[in-house]
Parts: C-alpha cells; sequence; structure tokens
C-alpha cells in the first residue's frame, strides 16, 4: 500500500480521543500483517496503545523507536472530516496533519524495509499512543510497560524541520473568594474580580526567564491568561472570580516551583485584603489526577547526541540539505520519552503544524513521501549500521 493510500485509510477510521479503539486494532493487524511483534497494551477499556516492534539480530536491543498518537480532535466544522479527499498534491481529513500523516510514512517505511529483506542489527519500533489530544494516558501508560529503546523519532508534524526540544506547560488556576452585596452598596462587599484583576496585572508585568538552546536561539517562559470567569449579574458584588493561565515552561523549570512563586504573589494580597484565594494546577478539561501531578515537563536532547546528527544525516541524504533545526513553543510528548524513560529524542514529522485543530486540516504528499525516506535512511542508519559506544 503506499503512502497515499495509508493516510486515507487512516482518516477514514475516525478515531476521536476517547473512541480509538478502531484505529488500534486497524493499526494492530497492520503492522502484525507485515511481520512485526505486536501487542495492543490496553490503558482503558477499549483505549489501546499499539506497539509494534520489526526485531534485530539483537533480538531484545531496539536501537530506535517512533512515537505516534492514534487519536485526533473532534472534527468540530471540518467538512467530510472522515472522507479523506486528494487535491493539488495535499490529502484533506481530520488527523491527516495531527498526526496520522506521521504514522503513514512511518508504516511505509517499515514496509519497505521488510520488502528490502535486508535484516536489522537493532530493532526498530513503532508506539502508538491514545488521548495525546487530553489527558496524556496513552504515553504516561510508558513507563509502565517498560519501553526501552536506545532513540526515538516523534512523528508530529515539523514541515521536515528538526525538532531537538519542547516546552512544557503549567496549567495554573487561582480562585479568588470575596464577599457578595449588592451593587448599589458596593463598600458593603469584597469584589473578587477587581482583586483578581490586580493580581493579575502583578503576574502579567513579571520577567519571565529566558534559555539559551545552543545552536538555535533563545527560548522565553511565557504566560497567558486564558480563561476569566466570575459573577452573577452587573449590579451584584461578585464574590468569587476565577483565572486560567498558561505558563509555558522552559527547560529548568518545573510546574511544582512555577505554583510556588505565584502562589507567593498571591498571598501578599491574601494579607492586605480581605480576600481568600486558592492557586492550583488544573485545567478545565484535565479530571485525571495523576497527570495533575506530574506534568507537562520541558524536554530537550542535547545538540550533540548522535539521534540528531544521524537525522540530520538521513535528511541530506534525502532532501539534498540540512534540515532547519528548532525548539518548539508548544509541547509534545517527547516529554515523556525523554524525562521518563531516558530515551534521546526528535521531533520530524510531515506536515504544516500550522494546521493542527483547524477546519482546514490537510498535508502535502510529497512531504509524506520524503518523510517516510528520511525514516528510511534512519532506520538504516542507526539500525544497520549501528555503532555501540
Amino acid at each position: 500500500m503506499s503512502v497515499i493510500e495509508e493516510i486515507k485509510k487512516l482518516i477514514a477510521i475516525p478515531s476521536v480521543t476517547g473512541e480509538e479503539a478502531l484505529i488500534g486494532k486497524y493499526l494492530y493487524e497492520r503492522f502484525t500483517n507485515m511481520g512485526c511483534i505486536t501487542r495492543l497494551i490496553e490503558v482503558e477499556k477499549e483505549r489501546f496503545n499499539i506497539f509494534a516492534v520489526l526485531p534485530g539480530t539483537k533480538k531484545n536491543d531496539l536501537g530506535l523507536i517512533f512515537h505516534g498518537h492514534i487519536d485526533t480532535i473532534p472534527a468540530y466544522n471540518m467538512k467530510s472530516p472522515f472522507t479523506p479527499i486528494a487535491k493539488d498534491n495535499h490529502i484533506w481529513g481530520r488527523g491527516s496533519v495531527d498526526q496520522k500523516g506521521g504514522i503513514a510514512s512511518v508504516i511505509s517505511a517499515f514496509e519497505k524495509i521488510v520488502s528490502s529483506k535486508r535484516s536489522l542489527k537493532y530493532g526498530v519500533g513503532f508506539i502508538g499512543v491514545v488521548d495525546e489530544e487530553s489527558e496524556h494516558k496513552g504515553s504516561m501508560n510508558l513507563k509502565d510497560i517498560g519501553i526501552k529503546a536506545k532513540y526515538a523519532v516523534v512523528t508530529e508534524p515539523t514541515g521536515l524541520k528538526l525538532g531537538i526540544g519542547c516546552k512544557g506547560t503549567a496549567p495554573i488556576k487561582i480562585t479568588i473568594k470575596g464577599k457578595a452585596s449588592h451593587g448599589c452598596r458596593p463598600w458593603l462587599g469584597v469584589n473578587a474580580i477587581e482583586y483578581g484583576m490586580k493580581i493579575v496585572s502583578e503576574l502579567l508585568v513579571e520577567d519571565l526567564p529566558i534559555y539559551k538552546v545552543r545552536d538555535i536561539d533563545e527560548v522565553k517562559a511565557t504566560l497567558n491568561l486564558g480563561l476569566i470567569r466570575g459573577g452573577v449579574a452587573y449590579n451584584i458584588v461578585p464574590d468569587e472570580c476565577v483565572f486560567w493561565f498558561d505558563r509555558r515552561l522552559i527547560p529548568g523549570e518545573n510546574q511544582f516551583q512555577i505554583l510556588d512563586n505565584i502562589k507567593k504573589e498571591v498571598k501578599k494580597f491574601e494579607d492586605c485584603h480581605n480576600i481568600s484565594a486558592v492557586v492550583e494546577i488544573a485545567r478545565p478539561d484535565w479530571n485525571w489526577e495523576p497527570i495533575k501531578k506530574r506534568g507537562l515537563k520541558p524536554a530537550l536532547t542535547d545538540i550533540d547526541s548522535e539521534v540528531i546528527q544521524v537525522v540530520k544525516v538521513s535528511h541530506r541524504e534525502v532532501i539534498g540539505d540540512n534540515p532547519t533545526l528548532f525548539f518548539t513553543d508548544g509541547y509534545n510528548e517527547m516529554d515523556f520519552l525523554i524525562n521518563d524513560l531516558g530515551i534521546p529524542t526528535v521531533q520530524y514529522g510531515p506536515g504544516d503544524s500550522g494546521l493542527c485543530h483547524t477546519d482546514e486540516e490537510n498535508i502535502e504528499i510529497n512531504q509524506l513521501i520524503k518523510a517516510s525516506l528520511v525514516y528510511i535512511k534512519i532506520i538504516k542508519n542507526l539500525c544497520e549500521d549501528y555503532n555501540e559506544n
């Protein structure tokens, strides 16, 4: 099956977060039929991670693992989201970029490795995870099942650029408690919105740290106020206001120190005014306690790591020039591979990430083909011609 046929097949199987069972079973059969040792790993009822391995002569050693998430966001207003359309050298459909394109390119690469009948010294694996678009239960599961590999490639869309790190994110919820009164007598109340805005103003003007990524650029921590909820009527002094912040973390930071720092700032207002406040890690769409406790951490692979050098060489062999290196302002699940499993990891995949989560989601066919060819080169360079340190 060509990579074009493959992505069409994947798009045609709806796999909105929480409804990944069908695509998990399809991928199990797909990889098994091409000769992989394949496992369906239950994360929750009818929600499976898929783990497929092309073994090498050193059967228990994986030189490389590809990572991709098999869930997508809902269709929303996208027209014919699960009916793939090929037009103008692009494939349209929900999940085409985010991120069934990368998975299709991996499948195509595996098939070509199998059909070449060339033996691998070190095995190569693919892990397809559920729940990336929500609470990351699939990638949280990787540590429990003991996934091990020398290196990893996250196949999220990069436009064939080479990502060596990502920011983390700390979702901060601040609940301000005041005292209600009638709007005609505001002096009898304590306005939670008013004091909340003062706290917000202080937080937003703080200088945030910068991290220098060698050979790339400076990476700056950021704070975004994304949601405000408060008040019940215009003529009532509000007794509660809730703020949600998205604090992006750079290497060296973690959500606990950020939480402590914000708590200290908020405490200053509590001590001076008749208010109380609760500051916590929370997101409106998060209910699963383990992810709140772990958090989404920044991740970085050393610029001198062999996996970066091999992907650069493999890209150059196919594309003809060196890939652009970058550190993404966003978050991706290389975090779990690097921080939980200790696997040096890069992000490299087909597609324009700017089209993720849009109603115009589509992927360039040429990038699918090129990504597959680069993946083949990476496999050969790491798993056939592998040099142990």
